[in-house]
């Protein structure tokens, strides 16, 4: 779990003061599609999907270098900006992980952890709260931020970079827990007993690989 520093900033939210604990970044390695998944069968490269312009539909190009579309005709151009996500780290009073099991593609029945994409508009910090609770009808007392992690999600036979932020989260109770939206079942796990091989994608991954550093380590 993460420790503590007097290193807190205050943000103001839609939910009001939240005490936020901010980490230093780590470089991790550039992630990968879900094991055992495959993506499309053109693949999920977006050079392989985006070849016409929106605006003027004329033929454009795509640059995987800077990862944006640039159309000749019009001028028109985008990039490929990473998506935000979130990402919820609950323990019970053993200090077991909360784990779901992932009822809709992409990694259907594959665990992960809890969590979504940031609505246009919307703060991270509220939509992470807003996820627990569309999936799992919990409502935390607390969160505090632990870190961002990279990711690659598969959609549409695409996949969509992301950068998925983490928040630590107490609970104080899970009476009313139920599984909810795309959430197929939920299981509390020691660290140690989680097969990193049965975890969906790369961020998850990474995310408990520091849980399980940062226990060994306090």
């Amino acid at each position: 779990m993460c420790n503590n520093s007097d290193n807190v900033l205050n943000i103001k939210s839609p939910l009001g003061d939240l005490g936020i604990n901010i980490k230093p970044a780590e470089t991790l390695p550039p992630p990968s599609l879900p094991t055992g998944r495959q993506v499309g069968s053109r693949g999920g490269d977006p050079i392989n999907h985006y070849k016409f312009c929106p605006r003027c539909t004329s033929p454009g190009e795509f640059d995987s270098t800077r990862n944006s579309f640039s159309c000749p005709a019009c001028g028109f151009n985008f990039f490929l900006n990473a998506a935000a996500a979130v990402t919820a780290i609950i323990f019970n009073d053993e200090e077991k992980l909360l784990v779901v099991k992932r009822g809709i593609e992409p990694a259907l029945g594959m665990l992960d952890l809890p969590g979504g994409f940031v609505d246009p508009g919307e703060s991270a910090e509220h939509a992470i709260v807003r996820e627990i609770n569309e999936e799992l009808n919990l409502t935390p007392s607390s969160i505090t931020f632990l870190g961002s992690f990279p990711n690659k999600y598969p959609f549409s036979g695409c996949y969509v970079d992301t950068v998925d932020l983490v928040f630590t989260m107490k609970v104080d109770s899970f009476a009313e827990m139920k599984c909810l939206d795309d959430v197929a079942d939920v299981v509390f796990l020691e660290l140690d007993e989680i097969v990193l091989d049965s975890i969906a994608f790369e961020s998850s991954k990474n995310i408990i690989k520091r849980l399980i550093n940062e226990r060994k380590n306090s």
